[in-house]
């Protein structure tokens, strides 16, 4: 790991020539039609930013529909399904029990298959997900498509880090890493306005089958832009095997593994009930979708800011100071002042993009190709594990309390935790 990021493409070479587990050439083949080499070149072609787009909207679908969509629908699927905060926080968690298998076997998969083509694979999946849930018609049909949904969000998520920092080289895979990260951001920002539009559409204040149609739709229009311009690696490639143990190769491994575990159990306590949080403090669906929409748009620039600050500067000081500005959040968001709640919004949101961007660029500064998407697989999954805490928790606490003040102070405890790791690892030095 490097913390100023300058890891060069011909680093990558010299590992693979002699022997090392990082492979030199990610399975992802741009346009190099005008140049011998893009990686070498200042400039990104065309064909390379609309593959880092179309990575973004990937992202958007699986991640921001497929999984972060439902925290604005919660309140109205719980009304007419469900009954209860605590079978809502167990509904919550089948999703992410499909990103943790999904994210095992990917990790897995991802060592003989193209990353492009697992992209593709998650997004048909994400598809499916969502026309299972604008069609179900009982619970046990929503569990099935928020299930599917989540394993989708699983094969996109898991590559698409990898697949943006070998677009652009390692000197700028922070950025870019940000930039498909903001696609999940992206997607939190445009279910409340399209959850409030769809309802005044159909004057149903209750109406979320409709936002998932919606998006499925948007799904399709994604896979077409996908099959255009995202092309799959050399075939020489797929035979090419890495260990799981890849990970333990990255220096700070076991920091930046408890880090992410950390950071999963804080984000799924305040994330998920943020919305039902605001109602139940007396604001209205409107204005608590609305706090959830600016949450995601700050998420969107949040990747990006992040993984920029790291590829100039520290990535371990990077993810110490997104974990403390995180911390602050949730503890903002139980004031009854609104506009504290409003930052505490944006100040999560532009954490929840920036860690995870800042932590995948730890990756990227050591690994490359596979031995990237399995590393990044691997700490995903203890990502995913510690996510499973959060939210049964969090509906128990509601039902017993009508609050979720304590999870939301717990999420602060666990973010300060997560930032002294920034301290213990060790710095590394530049290149």
């Amino acid at each position: 790991m490097c913390d100023d990021g300058d890891v060069s493409p011909a680093k990558y070479l010299t590992k693979a020539s002699t022997g090392q587990v990082a492979p030199s050439v990610f399975s992802v083949t741009p346009d190099l039609s005008t140049s011998a080499n893009f990686l070498r070149s200042d400039s990104i072609s065309r064909r390379t930013w609309l593959s880092l787009i179309f990575v973004a909207l990937a992202s958007m679908v699986a991640q921001g529909f497929g999984r972060f969509t439902f925290p604005v629908l919660l309140k109205a699927i719980e009304n007419e399904m469900l009954g209860s905060y605590t079978l809502a926080g167990l509904l919550s968690n089948v999703p992410l029990v499909a990103y943790l298998i999904g994210t095992a076997i990917v990790s897995v998969a991802s060592t003989r298959i193209e990353a492009a083509r697992l992209v593709k694979i998650g997004v048909s999946m994400s598809f499916a997900g969502l026309a299972s849930m604008a069609l179900a018609p009982n619970v046990g049909f929503l569990c099935l498509g928020l299930f599917v949904a989540g394993f989708g969000a699983a094969a996109v998520w898991v590559p698409a880090p990898g697949i943006a920092a070998a677009l652009v080289g390692a000197k700028r895979g922070g950025m870019a890493i940000g930039l498909v990260g903001s696609g999940i951001g992206t997607g939190i920002l445009v279910a409340g306005p399209l959850t409030n539009s769809v309802r005044a559409v159909t004057h149903d204040e209750g109406a979320w089958r409709p936002v998932y149609g919606i998006q499925a739709g948007v799904a399709i229009f994604v896979l077409i832009g996908l099959f255009a311009v995202l092309r799959v690696g050399v075939k020489g490639e797929v035979g090419e095997k890495v260990a799981i143990s890849v990970l333990t190769t990255v220096p700070n491994w076991k920091w930046i593994l408890a880090s992410f575990a950390v950071f999963g159990i804080a984000y799924s306590l305040y994330f998920y009930f943020l919305p039902t949080q605001l109602l139940s403090n007396g604001w209205s669906a409107q204005s608590s979708t609305l706090v959830f929409s600016l949450l995601g748009l700050s998420s969107i620039f949040g990747g990006v800011v992040f993984g920029r600050i790291s590829d100039h500067y520290s990535r371990r000081l990077t993810m110490g100071s997104g974990f403390m500005l995180m911390s602050t959040a949730p503890i903002l968001s139980l004031s009854e002042i609104k506009p504290l709640v409003i930052v505490g919004a944006v100040s999560f949101g532009l954490c929840v993009a920036g860690v995870p961007t800042t932590i995948g660029a730890m990756l990227s500064d050591s690994l490359s190709g596979r031995s990237f998407a399995t590393a990044f697989g691997t700490i995903t999954l203890g990502f995913g594990i510690a996510q499973l805490i959060g939210p049964p928790f969090a509906g128990w606490v509601g039902d017993q309390t009508g609050s979720f003040a304590i999870p939301f102070m717990v999420a602060s405890a666990l973010a300060l935790v997560a930032a002294s790791f920034a301290i213990w690892m060790q710095p590394v030095e530049k290149n």
